[in-house]
């Protein structure tokens, strides 16, 4: 008897930064599932993480760091054949994508198409948070499917119970480089890294918790520096890599704005994406989140769906963007203050 061929569902990347790819794949994963497909994540050369010599012995990024959505089906089970024809047409992030033959769709679309309302998760990009129930739905997806390596929760497990453990711990993250820089001509990014907005929401936090730590992840040195010097004797950040100076944008393999320091050499993004996730679970273990607009944020409240937060930039309710001073908190249901 001749076995079936599995119906596959490949995710693309897209020249976009790391939890944008990962954001990607769990809003894919219910669609393949709708459709009886098996989710197979083949992220290669149109992302700057991706490096020709493989990284920590795997040859895709997702496999970088992750484990595959299905154990059975990791990327290296695709057909040579099939990866060329990918690599020889690409899919359109802008459509939904297409089929490769009766068995195999490709797609690197993000899942906000209309054509997939109720099938794919919409995870906002912009000005939103994922509300409570997009953070519910999308926590089950996690749990089931997004899987990062051992070597990555070692680390994040060693770093807090060295460092965190047994406190109140206020994580902060900073997305800044392409934020601040005048190549971003985006309103939901463009100057969001406002550091004096931090303060002021750390400082009423430490109000309610006086002896709590504080936990700062940031893309740019600068930043945590910042606030370090603010929060003398509190502040931990984990020693990852980072912005240091010079021009904070460059560009992607296709051209799209990327942090300078990762545009300009894979290997080094290889190991900010190593870094970047364990700076993301350490977050979703705090016990509070101050952010600005980031996927990487974002997608701590999809891991982390009762971790209450507040968000430093966001637009007033006329559509205009916030004033400086203002911060705009969010506490779901069931959460402390």
């Amino acid at each position: 008897m001749t076995e079936t061929p599995m119906r596959l569902h490949i995710v693309c990347e897209r020249d976009v930064g790391l939890f944008s790819l990962i954001q990607q794949v769990i809003a894919n994963i219910p669609w393949a599932v709708t459709q009886n497909r098996v989710p197979v994540v083949h992220f290669g050369p149109r992302t700057c993480y991706w490096t020709p010599s493989g990284y920590r012995g795997r040859q895709t990024v997702w496999e970088y760091y992750f484990e595959p959505l299905d154990p059975a089906y990791p990327a290296a089970r695709l057909p040579a054949s099939v990866k060329a024809l990918i690599g020889a047409e690409p899919p359109s992030p802008f459509e939904t994508g297409y089929h490769l033959d009766e068995h195999i769709f490709v797609t690197s679309h993000f899942g906000d198409h209309p054509l997939l309302e109720g099938a794919a998760l919409r995870i906002p990009y912009q000005w939103e948070d994922p509300d409570n129930r997009l953070r519910a739905a999308a926590k089950v997806v996690l749990d089931k499917y997004i899987r990062p390596r051992d070597y990555l929760t070692q680390k994040a497990d060693s770093f807090f119970a060295q460092h965190l453990a047994g406190q109140y711990v206020v994580g902060v993250h900073v997305r800044g480089t392409d934020a601040v820089s005048p190549q971003e001509v985006r309103a939901f990014r463009r100057g969001s890294r406002v550091l004096s907005r931090y303060r002021a929401e750390i400082e009423r936090l430490l109000e309610l918790e006086p002896t709590a730590k504080i936990f700062v992840a940031s893309d740019e040195q600068s930043s945590v520096d910042h606030l370090a010097a603010a929060f003398p004797g509190r502040v931990v950040a984990h020693d990852s890599v980072r912005h240091h100076g010079g021009e904070p944008a460059g560009q992607g393999p296709t051209g799209w704005i990327m942090p300078a320091y990762i545009a300009a050499d894979a290997d080094v993004a290889a190991k900010n994406g190593e870094d970047a996730i364990v700076e993301y679970l350490l977050l979703s273990r705090c016990d509070y989140l101050v952010h600005n607009g980031s996927s990487l944020a974002r997608t701590v409240l999809l891991n982390a769906p009762d971790l209450p937060h507040t968000n430093t930039h966001y637009r007033s309710a006329d559509g205009t963007e916030a004033p400086a001073g203002a911060v705009r908190g969010h506490r779901p249901e069931g959460s402390g203050s």
